[in-house]
Parts: C-alpha cells; sequence; structure tokens
C-alpha cells in the first residue's frame, strides 16, 4: 500500500510539472517580441511613455509659471488640451497620434500648489521597421516636486495602451494590451526627460492561429532616454527616443 502511495505521488508530480510546461510554453510571442512592444509603449516618437511624461511636464511648469506671477487663481485651476500631431515625411518611423489632456492644479492646507493631477485618453498608430501598431489609451499620474528649492519632478501613476500589432521580422500580426505602473519617475524640471525611476509592465494579448501570450516584469529608468526591461530574467535595453530595443548581454 505504501509503494502504491510512493507511485501515485511521483504519478501527480509529473503531471504537474507537465502541466507547469505546458502553461509556461502558451506564450505565443517570444521574450524578444514582447520586448518591443513595451518598448514601443515607452518611447516618445510611438506617443508612449515619455512622451506622456514630458508634456506632463510642459504643462506643470507652465501652471506654475502662471501662479508665481500672480496672473490666475492656482488652486483647482484645470487646463483642457487637446492634442494632435504626425510625423514628417521621409523618417524611418511614421506616426499619428491625438491626445486629450485635463490637468488639475492641486493646493495643500496652506494653498501652497501641491501636485498637478493628469487624466488624458489618446489613439493612435506608428510604422517603424520592425513593428507596426494602432492602439488607444489612457493615463491617470500625479506629478509632484512643485517647489521652487526641488531641482525635479515627481511623476506617479498608470498608462495604458490597446490595440492591434503587426511584428514586421517574425510575421506575426495579432492583439495586445500593455500597462505601466510608474513609481517616482524624476523628471528633470529644465530638460523635462526623464532621469531616473522604476515602473512594472503587464502585457497580454492573443495571435490568431498561435494562441495568447502574458508577460509580467519590472522597468528601471536609467536616464540618458534609457530604460531596462527585465523580461522572464532576460535584460533588454530600451531606448525612450526611438523605441528600439535590444538584448542585453
Amino acid at each position: 500500500m505504501k509503494k502504491n502511495r510512493v507511485l501515485l505521488s511521483l504519478l501527480f508530480i509529473t503531471i504537474g510539472m507537465s502541466c507547469q510546461e505546458d502553461n509556461e510554453s502558451v506564450n505565443s510571442i517570444t521574450p524578444e517580441e514582447a520586448a518591443v512592444i513595451i518598448s514601443t509603449s515607452l518611447s516618445s516618437n510611438t506617443s508612449g511613455v515619455s512622451f506622456v511624461s514630458g508634456k506632463s511636464a510642459d504643462v506643470t511648469s507652465g501652471l506654475l509659471a502662471d501662479n508665481a506671477g500672480g496672473r490666475i487663481a492656482a488652486c483647482g485651476l484645470s487646463q483642457n488640451i487637446d492634442l494632435s500631431g504626425s510625423s514628417p515625411a521621409g523618417g524611418t518611423t511614421s506616426y499619428s497620434y491625438d491626445f486629450s489632456y485635463k490637468f488639475v492644479l492641486n493646493c495643500n492646507a496652506e494653498s501652497q500648489p501641491s501636485d498637478v493631477s493628469v487624466n488624458l485618453s489618446y489613439s493612435g498608430s506608428f510604422d517603424m521597421p520592425r513593428l507596426a501598431a494602432e492602439h488607444s489609451g489612457i493615463a491617470v499620474l500625479t506629478v509632484t516636486g512643485l517647489e521652487e528649492t526641488v531641482t525635479d519632478f515627481l511623476l506617479n501613476g498608470m498608462y495604458k495602451r490597446s490595440g492591434s500589432f503587426e511584428n514586421k521580422e517574425q510575421l506575426k500580426s495579432g492583439s495586445s494590451s500593455v500597462e505601466f505602473t510608474l513609481r517616482d519617475l524624476i523628471i528633470d524640471k529644465q530638460t523635462h526627460k526623464i532621469v531616473s525611476g522604476t515602473g512594472t509592465y503587464s502585457i497580454s494579448g492573443n495571435v490568431p492561429d498561435k494562441g495568447d501570450f502574458a508577460y509580467n516584469g519590472s522597468i528601471d529608468f536609467q536616464g540618458a532616454d534609457m530604460a531596462e526591461l527585465d523580461i522572464k530574467g532576460a535584460r533588454f535595453i530600451s531606448n525612450l527616443k526611438n523605441g528600439e530595443v535590444s538584448k542585453k548581454n
């Protein structure tokens, strides 16, 4: 009887390991392909996180300048901005986008500016050598560090986009959804570029006839328009300007 129990336990363990292996192999795109989608969701010329964080810093600076000049009643001031753009002809990347922002300047109990809340919705498309996509999304962000004595803004919040993609290298097309949680992104008040910070990502989607995919991991913003992605233990370097990505040795 004891021998049978041992054999039965081994059988369950074997089945469990087999199921785990099956679950780990269900992804219809590789970590390298996921890195391309994530990187283009971060870069500025594909209307990603870097673009949105820069615009948030731009408007925050403008609101603070107006407040310092005494031209407006600052607390609770809201500003709505509709923004559209497209790429110049002849580049390796073509893009277009439509953004709808709402900014609100919030104050503390002493009626001093404490933070700017940013809510936005957007849609757009881009066509790059490795990837083309159409997408729409939302972001909910908070900008702090408004004091004159502080040299950098601090940005926290969520950015999400969903849509269709075409991987030109792997000849795969499908749908994807990418969500970022951004933690303490330091934004230089002069350049409005990301200096450092961390975040997490969640990406999921489907490739017809190949199945679903899902990845979760971390992002380390390193300054100089670079970020490092951790995807299933592999490391990738993302260019926050153009969305190009390379595997780290």
